[in-house]
């Protein structure tokens, strides 16, 4: 439980951290967009920069902590050489991904969504980036690093269980969407969105469609990792969810608006969600214990 502490303590040091990096990556970006490099970069929120500065922060203070850890080399995270990654990474892609569509063509049948009369293709471009750029640098974190820190000190169901539980709570938070109007950024801006994350943790529905969504992703994808000692199924899993989740929404607008409990404001929120992502988990089970497993020890 040592090591957790610690762990706990390099997330909320990258909070921290995340906070006063927010203001200096939006000047960074205003300064940009001024000079006409990027100019797309004035268009977003204040909050997403919060959010981009936790990653950077993240990211930062990931080697001072193995250090603090004591972790002498990535072997001892345990992770190792996986022969077969391009077919992991691939099936998890199609695996996550797939149900994705699945889930997509129901919600377009039921007209709880409608296709847009102007699809913009070239965003899809965009959504593939981000997908690839944060399942590798997530699944690099949360399930390479801080899982196999918790690994070397406990049994892997507890780890296995305290990380999903970090992953739900980071991912369930929620930053104010915007500043008062007449709030002028400054370095300290940054530590004001921080008591407005907080707020879904007072609607029930919320906490149960989303948070225990992202705890069942969080488990799903961890799972992966220990069974296989390698990240790249995750990876794959990781990047199918993003794509076709925010892939949706560039294809598809909303329609039916209030469907609490059943589905939220978006498609990672409700009992619909939790199925998707259960069922996803046993197609992943199925193959790791029915199908790969003989050919991976041979």
């Amino acid at each position: 439980m040592k090591e957790l502490g610690k762990i706990i303590l390099y997330l909320l040091a990258t909070v921290v951290l995340g906070a006063l990096l927010a203001s200096p990556l939006y000047w960074g970006a205003q300064w940009l967009a001024g000079l006409g490099i990027l100019p797309w970069l004035a268009e977003f929120p204040y909050r997403k920069f919060f959010h981009r500065g936790l990653l950077v922060a993240a990211i930062v203070l990931l080697w001072p902590t193995a250090r603090w850890l004591s972790i002498p080399s990535v072997a001892e995270l345990g992770l190792q050489r996986n022969p077969r990654r391009w077919n992991d990474l691939a099936f998890g892609f199609a695996a996550s991904f797939l149900v994705m569509v699945v889930l997509a063509i129901a919600l377009i049948y039921f007209d709880v969504y409608r296709v847009r009369s102007t699809i913009h293709w070239n965003q899809l471009l965009k959504v593939a980036t981000s997908a690839v750029v944060v399942s590798l640098l997530e699944e690099g974190l949360f399930r390479g690093a801080i899982l196999g820190l918790l690994v070397r000190t406990m049994a892997w169901r507890p780890a296995l269980f305290w990380v999903s539980a970090i992953y739900s709570i980071v991912h369930f938070l929620k930053p104010e969407q915007h500043l008062p109007a007449d709030h002028t950024i400054g370095l300290f801006t940054g530590f004001l969105l921080i008591p407005g994350a907080f707020g879904q943790f007072q609607e029930p529905w919320l906490v149960l469609g989303g948070f225990v969504t992202l705890f069942l992703v969080g488990w799903i994808l961890g799972w992966t990792r220990i069974r296989l000692n390698s990240l790249w199924m995750a990876i794959g899993l990781h990047a199918g969810w993003i794509f076709g989740t925010m892939g949706f929404t560039k294809i598809g607008r909303r329609h039916v608006k209030e469907m609490l409990p059943w589905l939220g404001q978006n498609l990672n929120v409700g009992i619909i969600s939790i199925f998707m992502v259960l069922l996803t988990g046993v197609i992943v089970w199925w193959w790791i214990t029915r199908r790969r497993a003989p050919a991976a020890s041979s």
